[in-house]
């Protein structure tokens, strides 16, 4: 599977290509709101550099400069994904004219001698890896999410990005479970704060509705909703002065399971999301309607 989207690459709006590898996925698989390990394969004997050049020669174009390889999991788990395999494909990509490869992993696989050496695969293509972090609150880590492990531990596994010259990229949830409104919007923007000294771009991800996860069951008992469109806003609008480039792309927005507003605005709202995510420029995100009002007293609630 493989898809596109829009991003600043080496500081130009440009083409990114994602390449869904399929793995054995993640091996801690107990976050609340994740079910995308079910969607690996049973059957992984195929051998994944062959997947991967069948997708790619799919996929590829000339206007692709960035290449991003998710495996619903971590790249950088060898469990996942073999090292000579890893280093095969990274070195491939290295020979295409592309400016970024971005692969993710949790912090307890992020290792100094590994990445040495997937560095020195990609030659002069610059590497980001993008770490699920979530939220800088240890609390919200444990009890909201059961992430399995610390803020502590994604700081040891930054330094060592910052060592090697590795772009550091990091995912923000945007309302975790058993946070209001207007908790999740405070906690999103605190931990942004928290890592902008740190990492090079903050990408928020607003909660999407997965099957067969503890999120799934607070929803169907209305005991837990997605966030605001109005939210997303406020987080950005909160954030666009720090020094990461800040970057959102909902998933179902709009969408019975997905981050909404109402049927008026939500595809203006939605746009309007992913141009600020181009240029961070806050007045994009300048907007009203009705069911603002709605949302306002949503932030009242305890």
């Amino acid at each position: 599977m493989y898809f596109y989207n829009r991003e600043i690459i080496q500081g130009q709006d440009g083409k990114a290509l994602s390449i869904i590898l399929p793995t054995i996925g993640c091996r801690w698989r107990r976050c609340n709101m994740c079910s995308y390990f079910e969607d690996s394969p049973e059957d992984v004997s195929r051998d994944i550099f062959d997947v991967f050049i069948d997708l790619f020669n799919n996929a590829y174009d000339n206007d692709v400069k960035k290449i991003k390889l998710f495996t619903s999991g971590s790249f950088l788990d060898p469990k996942e994904i073999d090292i000579d395999c890893a280093k095969k494909i990274i070195s491939f990509i290295s020979e295409k004219d592309v400016l970024e490869i971005t692969i993710e992993s949790r912090p307890e696989y992020v290792k100094k001698e590994y990445l040495e050496d997937l560095r020195n695969s990609a030659k002069n293509v610059q590497i980001e890896v993008a770490i699920g972090l979530e939220s800088s609150n240890n609390k919200v880590l444990q009890y909201s999410i059961d992430k399995g492990f610390t803020f502590e531990d994604f700081l040891l596994a930054s330094e060592i990005l910052k060592k090697l010259s590795i772009k550091n990229k990091v995912y923000l949830m945007i309302k975790p479970p058993f946070l209001t409104e207007k908790e999740a919007i405070h906690d999103a923007i605190n931990s942004a704060k928290a890592i902008e000294n740190l990492v090079d771009v903050i990408s928020f991800n607003p909660m999407t509705i997965h099957k067969h996860t503890l999120v799934e069951y607070l929803w169907q008992k209305k005991e837990y909703s997605p966030p605001w469109g109005w939210s997303i806003m406020e987080i950005l609008k909160g954030t666009a002065n720090l020094k990461p480039d800040i970057i959102c792309h909902p998933v179902a927005f709009g969408r019975f399971r997905g981050p909404k507003n109402c049927k008026v605005c939500n595809r203006e709202v939605e746009e309007r999301i992913l141009e600020f995510s181009i240029n961070n420029n806050p007045k994009i995100l300048d907007y009203e309607c009705d069911c603002k009002k709605e949302w306002e007293k949503e932030l009242l609630k305890f």
